[in-house]
């Protein structure tokens, strides 16, 4: 049994060794530990500065990479998308500067933006989806083609790529826009059928935790079901966005082998002077995942020319005189 002895002396040892670690910090050992903490800091400091002159150095020269991509873009395109039309499909994340630069760049290559039509959040939103659902019944009879409308989501689809490919349809757009529970914003309503489209997606994505990775799953995959659908009107689509992470649009549309061309790198100049190239490449046909982040297939797509315009449907022939 330990008796009161040991605890005496255990507690003596305790005292006696914080005394001499106290007389020895504040005596002898003041002055080194003092210095070796100094020279520590300093180091940090020093650290830290060189790695704030060489960020600044870095974005300095990817400003002038920019600089240099802009004044080069008018004589690379030299109007290579001169007369086509082209839309704009906004997804709900999707950043307004992103927006912008694509309009930008789709004018500087010779083409127009014939369109753009906003997505809004209700679009995708899980607590529309009855609404969505229900509204998308009373939308298959302003479909010209309801052979895409398959399900809530493609019959959306279908409305929007009709809304842009086949011209401007105020009952269609209507129904969309409604005040309470708006679907779409049509910011440009189509002057005349585009011959091509980009979706302007979001940049990389993070869910917090388990619900919003499942929420956005749910999500992707819609995204991705309405993507396919305005894949095949026209000469196609081009899907704009990231694919850094694992659950960004563009990785997931990448992973599935979907048949819709991919950009990727949102944001950036470089990125933005393939997206002509790509464009024109889907009217040739060609489906690729052109960039540098994940499951790209080529740094930039094809250098290939824009294909004539398909022959305009002949009218029926009138009957013969009997």
């Amino acid at each position: 049994m330990i008796d009161f002895r040991y605890h005496l002396v255990s507690l003596v040892a305790v005292f006696l060794a914080l005394a001499v670690g106290i007389i020895l910090g504040a005596g002898p050992l003041a002055d080194p530990i003092g210095d070796t903490l100094t020279g520590q800091v300093d180091k940090l400091r020093e650290d830290r500065n060189q790695l704030n002159e060489q960020l600044t150095q870095a974005q300095s020269q990817i400003n002038v990479q920019d600089q240099t991509v802009e004044q080069f873009a008018p004589r690379i395109f030299n109007g290579f998308l001169q007369g086509t039309e082209v839309a704009l499909v906004v997804l709900p994340d999707a950043e307004a500067e992103d927006v912008k630069a694509v309009s930008e760049i789709v004018t500087a290559a010779g083409g127009a933006i014939n369109a753009q039509i906003n997505l809004q959040e209700n679009f995708f939103a899980p607590a529309k989806q009855a609404y969505r659902e229900a509204l998308s019944g009373q939308i298959r009879q302003y479909l010209s083609d309801t052979t895409r409308a398959t399900t809530p989501e493609s019959t959306l689809a279908a409305a929007i790529g009709q809304l842009i490919f086949n011209g401007q349809n105020d009952s269609l757009s209507g129904i969309l826009t409604v005040e309470e529970t708006p679907l779409i914003q049509v910011a440009n309503p189509a002057s005349q059928p585009a011959r091509a489209a980009i979706i302007v997606g979001p940049g990389p994505l993070e869910p917090q935790n388990e619900k919003q990775l499942k929420a956005l799953e749910k999500r992707t995959k819609n995204l991705i079901e309405f993507a396919q659908t305005l894949n095949t009107f026209a000469s196609g689509v081009v899907l704009y966005g990231s694919a850094q992470g694992e659950n960004d649009l563009l990785t997931k549309v990448r992973s599935g082998g979907n048949p819709v061309p991919t950009v990727d790198s949102i944001g950036t100049k470089t990125s933005l002077l393939s997206l002509p190239f790509a464009l024109v490449a889907r009217m040739n046909g060609t489906v690729g995942a052109w960039g540098s982040e994940q499951n790209a297939s080529a740094l930039v797509p094809p250098f290939t020319e824009v294909p004539a315009p398909p022959a305009p449907a002949e009218a029926p022939a009138a009957p013969a005189p009997q």
